[in-house]
């Protein structure tokens, strides 16, 4: 799952990679990112530990905001 919002897929973190909100931005390269990202994913065997290692995707899980001053 692609999404902006990661608590969209929080109940399986392993699957979801996350991406940032558009804003009308011409410019930006988030989608080229992105299929870079799938494109290297695609030759994994296992595409669920590939993102939690390449993402960090436990350390985004267990993020406290108290641990940066929030």
């Amino acid at each position: 799952m692609v999404d902006n919002l990661s608590h969209s897929f929080g109940f399986q973190i392993e699957n979801g990679v996350p991406i940032l909100e558009w804003h009308n931005d011409f410019k930006d390269m988030e989608l080229k990112y992105l299929a870079d990202y799938l494109i290297e994913a695609v030759e994994k065997d296992d595409v669920r530990v590939f993102n939690l290692e390449r993402l960090k995707l436990r350390d985004m899980a267990n993020f406290k905001a108290e641990d940066f001053g929030i």
